[in-house]
């Protein structure tokens, strides 16, 4: 996004990953954090002026030269929960987080990445920006342009794995397929594939639920449904939302996370439903099937990419 703009941008990565092959990362050396550290303040060296530090994995601010970090911020992607932390466990995970984040300055990819720290956990920092992840309107809507062979559908997206709580989305979808033409098309990968297929098989589902696995471009599928469904129980704020509303359709999603309702704003909250909730989730997806409210700019020009990019700016 930034570099498309002209600015020069370096990528630094901590483990090589065998699947990632861009010129543009570039791979520290060494077996500790403070080895590829070493590599990475020689690389800064030779670089010289930086405008703007985003720093991902926090634990390596301490070892990087402060000459290079006149501006930075740490960059947070998830929130935390401390209902099932209790007493000495509760203590000294407050007291690691308090040891991360405290006085720093902070970048968002929500609000509710924010008010996780500053608010729940209450831990003081220096300053917070917020800038969600960038998406291109453009690319996104020619990748959906792509033809495929489902027609009349409800699609969902993710990886197989329990907190997705597909078996929720599954049994739903039961209570109301006597109700409805459309069938349900699952995409993505994982560990829960066999349990989640002998899920369908007891329901005598199987000529009505596909599990497609992992597509590498789901927008098709995503633009042609007839809805959207997420039913987790746990999520920060789920790209494939804002995805769906760029792309015009309806969604029901799940209460996983304060940041679904950074999306899910005004009549769309409507279709918010209570996670683990079955009953609720299928009714949400039989009233959302016969009526929607219309998709406004509004609910997703946040997540434009020149917005970010103007968001990113402002920092320099």
């Amino acid at each position: 996004m930034v570099s498309q703009k002209g600015h020069k941008v370096y990528l630094f990565v901590l483990e090589k990953d065998k699947k990632e092959n861009k010129k543009e990362i570039i791979y520290l050396k060494g077996s500790t954090p403070f080895f590829k550290a070493l590599h990475l303040n020689n690389l800064l060296q030779k670089i010289g002026h930086i405008d703007l530090f985003l720093i991902n994995a926090e634990y390596m601010r301490k070892y990087i030269k402060k000459k290079f970090l006149n501006n930075y911020y740490i960059t947070i992607h998830n929130t935390w929960d401390l209902k099932n932390r209790k007493g000495l466990r509760k203590f000294f995970f407050l007291r690691r987080m308090h040891n991360k984040y405290k006085n720093q300055p902070i970048l968002g990819i929500s609000q509710s990445v924010i008010n996780n720290i500053t608010q729940n956990l209450k831990i003081p920092i220096k300053k917070s920006v917020v800038i969600y992840a960038p998406h291109d309107f453009q690319l996104i809507n020619n990748l959906a342009s792509k033809p495929i062979v489902y027609k009349d559908f409800i699609v969902a997206v993710g990886s197989l794995i329990q907190r997705k709580r597909y078996d929720i989305l599954i049994k739903a979808f039961n209570l109301i397929k006597d109700h409805i033409s459309s069938n349900l098309l699952i995409i993505g990968d994982g560990p829960q594939k066999e349990q989640l297929q002998k899920l369908i098989a007891k329901l005598h589902l199987t000529n009505r639920i596909k599990l497609l696995g992992f597509q590498e471009n789901p927008y098709p599928y995503i633009k042609n449904a007839k809805l959207l469904a997420l039913s987790s129980e746990n999520e920060g704020l789920p790209r494939v939302v804002a995805e769906s509303l760029i792309l015009q359709t309806p969604v029901v999603v799940t209460n996983s996370s304060e940041g679904i309702f950074e999306v899910m704003i005004d009549e769309l909250k409507h279709f918010v439903v209570e996670k683990n909730n079955v009953e609720q989730f299928a009714y949400k997806m039989l009233e959302a099937l016969k009526s929607y409210p219309e998709i406004k700019t509004k609910y997703y020009e946040k997540f434009d990419i020149n917005h970010c990019y103007k968001k990113f700016m402002a920092l320099i």
